[in-house]
């Protein structure tokens, strides 16, 4: 059964974006051999992406081909008049959890869930996330986006792998306890 998974790089003091919704502090770290930090891994098993309407408008002002062709693609708002204007994406303004729900018994591949913040607080209130992977950039940001926004449930995660770079990045998985 395909996996919700939420892969996503934070800072060290849990932002994952600057305040405005930027992302540039992730282009800002030394990266000299220009290192993926397993990301070209991880997107081959996927199928479905789920992303929050500011995460999409943000990765559209990257200036870039849409980077998830042929990928299902969904961008979550709560305007039910917003459109999505990239191939294979689709917006939906209803049951996020049932989305999940019917892509779990139906999707081939697992599903990344990108961003932002307030849909990780949504899928983990509704228990439905299955893994965690967090790449940390050795950066406080200070003021912006946290990666858990709000009052959190509590919920329990083990470590599957953790990953270091001379870059100073580390990847985390965790998978639900």
């Amino acid at each position: 059964m395909p996996k919700l998974i939420l892969y996503i790089a934070i800072s060290l003091d849990g932002k994952i974006a600057r305040s405005d919704g930027g992302l540039d502090w992730l282009e800002n770290h030394p990266n000299p051999n220009g290192l993926d930090y397993g990301y070209a891994d991880f997107l081959a098993g996927i199928g479905t992406t789920i992303m929050g309407r500011r995460t999409y408008e943000e990765i559209l002002g990257f200036g870039i081909d849409w980077p998830y062709i042929g990928l299902q693609s969904y961008v979550a708002s709560s305007d039910p008049a917003y459109r999505c204007t990239t191939p294979d994406t689709f917006p939906i303004h209803s049951d996020l959890g049932e989305l999940v729900k019917n892509l779990k018994t139906t999707a081939d591949k697992d599903i990344w869930l990108i961003g932002g913040g307030n849909l990780v607080s949504h899928f983990l209130e509704q228990d439905l996330l299955d893994e965690l992977i967090l790449t940390i950039i050795p950066t406080i940001l200070g003021e912006g986006i946290p990666l858990f926004p709000g009052n959190q449930i509590e919920s329990n995660w083990q470590l599957k792998d953790a990953k270091s770079f001379k870059t100073g990045v580390v990847n985390l998985h965790y998978v639900k306890g």
